[in-house]
């Protein structure tokens, strides 16, 4: 009999939608693997990693690489703050420029008297220190430029930066929400897995034993080598449901491990069963905080930002007012090096005024684009907001549903085993066949394996539902009996 395990869930957000793309936002600004966590150890290959399903998540969290990603991301917006900011502070540089003079139109021009006559005070000393022709320069400047009056540009910028901030913080929230799912899945799924192998390990067992009854009635003279022949068959049958379940469960592991960051070599230990609590939800208080998750709190902040693109390229249309201050430095030493050379001070302050006459309909159009993003961000909140509604009315109804099948899964493996004992039993007495009993043996193995199911199917629809409000009613470990 074979096992089919329940795909793992795609790592896709909910409500259908793809993750903010903080980069798109960054443009807006311009108009104005294996490794384990840093310090630890990573254990050796034959150590076993003991891990609750609490710890699971935790470490999956800490080393996760689509969380890192996501984190990464929140340092990138941190510093489009800084950069931003940067645009309202004074801009100070500083040059110092080596001017080496080969040839010069002024070589043959000489401000002085002609060779043999008295000097004259007047025109030679009047033009002998200017820097025509001279054959070293030196000019140290120091520059100092503030802008003024932009139209509100880099104010504007900065709350969008800090609006691309709130959206990356929110971003990593919803990662780490995501990552926390896929975790809890593969965790039960390698539990589920186990179980599976447990039933096909019994089932094997009970028929090895049947076996040996009907061997025994054999020599008794009761049974037919037809019987012990059928007996052998149904029983070495089941081996290959064994080979399958375990390497249902080796995926099912790998799969962890790939979530939780762990090599594929070391040995894991679960420790939490597959053993939830039975009780109800505040279907309720569910969908109050389905409003209150952060993938829409990032939307909101792209929402924000956006608005601030378009009042940034409306602003294209206003001047602009600045400074800038100039204080430079002249010497015309006759050895290559300014060392006590005479220093010439050049000293000047300038304001300037940009206004925009005519741009070939360039801010128009760059309005235009800023609304229409605007407006496709706004029906992107709404799109994930109806989508996150249904994903949270379909985990209830998954949730309702698997509820119910526990109960019956349970008195249904209860009265199996009981068909599997009566049907041995009246086998012994030579009131049934070996067909009945075979009968009751698969009838019980499929019970057993709907059970199991049915505890999955109840804990991932409390993992998705915690998932989908948000994080904040831990549901999963209020239900969990035991967790290490």
């Amino acid at each position: 009999m074979g096992f089919n395990l329940v795909r793992p869930v795609p790592s896709r957000p909910a409500g259908g939608r793809r993750p903010v793309a903080l980069p798109v936002l960054a443009a807006a600004l311009l108009c104005c693997s294996g490794a384990t966590a840093a310090g630890a150890q990573a254990p050796s290959v034959g150590d076993t990693l003991t891990l609750t399903l609490t710890e699971a998540v935790d470490r999956g969290l800490r080393d996760s690489e689509e969380v890192r990603s996501a984190r990464t991301g929140r340092r990138i917006a941190d510093a489009h703050v800084t950069q931003a900011r940067a645009g309202a502070f004074p801009q100070v540089s500083t040059s110092l420029v080596y001017t080496r003079t080969l040839a010069s139109i002024f070589d043959d021009i000489s401000f002085g008297p002609p060779p043999g006559e008295v000097d004259d005070p007047g025109l030679g000393d009047m033009f002998g220190d200017l820097p025509f022709g001279r054959p070293n320069i030196w000019n140290a400047a120091l520059t100092v430029t503030q802008p003024l009056y932009s139209g509100g540009r880099i104010g504007t910028g900065l709350e969008i930066a800090r609006h691309v901030r709130r959206a990356a913080d929110l971003e990593v929230v919803e990662a780490e929400a995501e990552l926390a799912l896929q975790v809890r899945t593969a965790y039960f799924q390698t539990i589920l897995a186990g179980e599976f192998v447990a039933i096909a390990r019994e089932a094997y067992e009970l028929a090895s034993a049947q076996l040996e009854r009907v061997e025994l009635f054999r020599r008794q003279g009761t049974a037919s080598d037809f019987d012990v022949l059928r007996a052998r068959v149904e029983r070495d049958n089941l081996e290959p449901s064994i080979v399958e379940a375990r390497n249902a469960r080796a995926v099912a592991e790998l799969n962890l491990k790939r979530l939780i960051n762990v090599p594929a070599y070391q040995p894991v230990s679960l420790v939490t069963p597959l053993d939830p609590r039975l009780v109800d939800v505040d279907a309720s208080v569910l969908r109050e905080s389905l409003g209150r998750r952060a993938a829409l709190g990032a939307l909101d902040a792209v929402i924000a930002a956006r608005e601030g693109a378009v009042q940034i390229a409306r602003a294209e249309r206003l001047p602009t007012f600045g400074m800038a201050a100039t204080f430079a430095y002249q010497s015309f030493p006759i050895p290559v090096t300014p060392i006590d050379a005479d220093w010439r001070r050049d000293w000047m302050v300038s304001f300037q005024m940009s206004v925009p006459v005519f741009t070939g309909f360039r801010t128009h159009g760059q309005v235009q684009q800023t609304q229409g993003e605007l407006d496709q961000a706004r029906l992107q909140r709404d799109q994930v907001r109806e989508g996150m509604a249904l994903e949270l009315e379909a985990a209830l109804g998954e949730f309702e549903s698997a509820r119910a099948q526990i109960q019956a899964r349970r008195a249904t493996v209860d009265e199996a085993r009981r068909t599997l004992e009566l049907a041995e039993l009246r086998f012994r007495s030579g009131l049934a066949t070996q067909l009945d009993v075979s009968g009751a043996r698969l009838l019980l193995e499929q019970a057993r394996v709907n059970e199991a199911q049915s505890l999955f199917n109840y804990m991932h629809a409390l993992a998705r539902l915690e998932r989908v409000s948000g994080g904040e009613i831990p549901l999963v470990t209020e239900r969990m009996r035991s967790d290490g």
